[in-house]
């Protein structure tokens, strides 16, 4: 996982949502890193080097971006928000996004495990849900490859493959 330190307390709400929902679906605390950058505009960078070191099976982003009184909170939000979906596009593995982007600490506090569920735990399912699709593709691609070889001498008149 990569988690931003800015509004931590936030932040370590979504990871303990996070590691819950890993724990729970059978991972091992040994099975999890947790890799810490300053803030959201930050999570690409390190997630892209994280999964270049190859031994991850998926990727959870962890931030949390509240809305001030300048602009900056929109260039944060987009510049993380296409920064790892740029990396989930691209990467083998299942990627996850769980930055928040909230109006408000209220907001921020809500989606971090009181009123509206952990974003955390959110976004570790869906990482675990796309790493098992991904593998079901791996697992379906060599027997796709071999059915499309397949000589047509093989195949009868009906377009069916003849039982021999």
């Amino acid at each position: 996982m990569v988690a931003s330190r800015f509004n931590e307390f936030i932040v370590e709400k979504l990871l303990a949502g996070a590691l819950d929902a890993l724990r729970r679906s059978g991972a091992g605390d040994d099975d999890v890193e947790v890799f810490r950058c300053p803030g959201a505009f930050e999570i690409p960078g390190l997630a892209r080097r994280a999964l270049a070191a190859g031994r991850f099976d998926g990727l959870i982003c962890l931030g949390t971006v509240i809305r001030g009184a300048t602009p900056h909170f929109d260039l944060v939000v987009q510049h993380a928000a296409a920064g790892i979906a740029a990396i989930a596009a691209e990467a083998r593995v299942a990627v996850a996004m769980g930055v928040l982007a909230c109006n408000t600490i209220e907001q921020a506090v809500e989606r971090a495990g009181s009123k509206s569920g952990n974003r955390g735990y959110d976004a570790a399912m869906v990482a675990i849900e796309m790493a098992s699709l991904y593998a079901l593709l791996e697992e379906a691609a060599p027997a796709e490859r071999a059915r499309k070889r397949a000589p047509a001498r093989a195949r009868n008149r009906g377009g069916q493959r003849s039982a021999r």
